[in-house]
């Protein structure tokens, strides 16, 4: 009777555990609309990150993390599914299926979100003389361009 009790708790928990992994690295479903709270560009190595809320007020924060050693085409993106609540910060496969949802959501976010005359600019590489708000949607632009050309084709 015990080893069962034992094998049930054991199995329950690794259960626990799959759907825990699995929350915590799942792209959420973003309740239209969605915001965008804050987003930054370090200035040391280029490193990006964006936070989105929902019309639930629940978070989602993505980017890239770059570094002065490797190439743009290697920046590893992030996401964290909801800081606030796990702030677990999930590193997708490059090129994976993970990353190609991010683009997704990146990419709609700006089709709905972005006018098109700031779009045609950030398209264009002039990043100059932005507001804050301006630059705010650049940072996630920069994380959409990065993961488009990672994704053509």
């Amino acid at each position: 009777m015990k080893k069962s009790i034992a094998l049930a708790t054991l199995i329950l928990l690794l259960f626990v555990g799959i759907v825990f992994q699995y929350y915590i690295t799942a792209l959420p479903d973003l309740e239209q609309p969605i915001t965008l709270r804050e987003a930054s560009i370090t200035t040391e190595a280029g490193s990006v990150s964006a936070t989105f809320v929902d019309n639930a007020g629940d978070p989602f924060m993505f980017g890239f993390r770059a570094s002065e050693d490797f190439e743009p085409e290697v920046y590893p993106a992030f996401y964290m599914r909801n800081p606030e609540l796990v702030p677990y910060m999930y590193w997708p496969n490059i090129g994976g299926p993970d990353e190609r949802a991010l683009l997704r959501v990146v990419e709609g976010w700006l089709q709905r979100n972005a006018p098109p005359e700031l779009m045609e600019r950030l398209e264009q590489g002039h990043a100059k003389d932005l507001s804050v708000d301006e630059q705010k949607i650049a940072a996630v632009y920069e994380v959409y361009a990065l993961l488009r050309e990672r994704h053509q084709g």
